[in-house]
């Protein structure tokens, strides 16, 4: 009968292997320089003692297992990988973040979209939480270069059916993430497949679609969405729907329709902010509605809402297109008596997106 033995604690980043969950069996005669020659040459003997060890008092450190699977990675064998990472996971044996977010990152990069999808999901059991930007990004790099969405729903289908506190803010930054690629009908296809999840979309969700669709140009997309968002009787519309959908019409030279919008924004009672009187202000002094812009313009600062360089020089712009020469010479003069600080900037602009 073999003799066992505990191996001596290795110290780590963040701590050292204390609990017994982090080890696996080891016999007395297998050194730490026997065990790194198991995986030097394949490691199979170090993979077989994971899939077939009992739970006891019986252990090997974990590093080894997590140079074995950078190993496979590093060949190019992620199955192999995934695979001696599901035995351990099965065990309670669980390696470091890092060693997941490789897996995931070269499934990606394979466009293997079934692996990615599983070592996405198995990240998040083990997280329990929110991942990061990048690892959504990994997922959306997998399905590039194709229309097979079926692991993708079946993950994300799951996420929203699991008891995660975190399971709509996984789902909406993968949103992002896809938005990010480009993959703007993988987008649309998940919000619709929401819709019959457990886990509904929310104005978040919706204010992030409205969003993707204006940076591609699809006004009747935003407006078709915009339209069955104020159906949901679920789903309550912000002053960030409406800026969004502005900023959208405005790109898109809709301008018709952001006077439309900022008046529909006004009788539900959601005040405008900087964003919406920059791209409506804007938007009406590119139609030659000079009129109307400069009485937004005067109620912006009514409001004691700082107007930006942008804002002026839009009004300066469209004045004189329009012939108003000396109501353009009185915004310029107003402007340069406008200190810096009474002035709206970035940094006004970005806290006013965050919100």
């Amino acid at each position: 009968m073999a003799k066992w033995s505990i191996v001596r604690r290795i110290p780590v980043s963040g701590g050292s292997f204390a609990s017994m969950k982090h080890m696996v069996l080891a016999p007395t005669e297998c050194s730490f320089s026997a065990m790194h020659s198991l995986i030097d040459t394949g490691g199979e003997a170090l993979k077989k003692t994971a899939e077939n060890s009992d739970s006891g008092p019986k252990f090997i450190s974990r590093i080894d297992y997590t140079s074995l699977v950078e190993k496979y990675r590093r060949e190019g064998n992620l199955s192999g990988a995934y695979d001696l990472l599901q035995s351990l996971q099965d065990k309670n044996i669980w390696l470091p973040v890092p060693v997941f977010k490789n897996l995931l990152a070269a499934a990606g990069e394979q466009n293997d979209t079934k692996l990615s999808c599983r070592a996405f999901n198995m990240m998040l059991v083990q997280a329990g939480t929110p991942l990061s930007s990048d690892c959504y990004l990994n997922l959306a790099r997998a399905f590039i270069y194709t229309d097979d969405c079926v692991h993708l729903l079946s993950l994300l289908k799951e996420v929203s059916e699991s008891s995660l506190p975190c399971r709509l803010i996984v789902i909406n930054r993968t949103i992002l993430a896809f938005a990010e690629s480009r993959q703007v009908d993988k987008v649309l296809m998940i919000l619709e497949k929401m819709r019959e999840w457990e886990c509904k979309p929310d104005v978040i969700t919706y204010n992030s679609v409205l969003d993707i669709l204006g940076r591609a140009g699809l006004v009747k997309e935003m407006l078709r969405l915009l339209s069955s968002m104020k159906e949901d009787c679920d789903v309550f519309l912000n002053i960030i729907t409406y800026n969004t959908v502005l900023n959208g019409m405005r790109k898109a030279c809709r301008f018709d329709m952001c006077l439309v919008l900022y008046e529909e924004m006004v009788q539900c009672g959601i005040e405008p902010d900087l964003l919406s009187y920059t791209a409506v202000i804007d938007s009406l002094g590119r139609s030659g509605n000079t009129k109307e812009a400069l009485r937004l313009f005067d109620e912006m600062k009514e409001r004691e809402i700082r107007p930006s360089v942008y804002v002026y020089r839009a009004l300066i712009d469209c004045l004189k297109k329009s012939g108003e020469f000396e109501k353009a010479l009185q915004v310029s003069d107003e402007l340069k008596n406008t200190s810096a600080l009474d002035l709206a900037g970035p940094l006004d602009f970005k806290r006013h997106l965050r919100r």
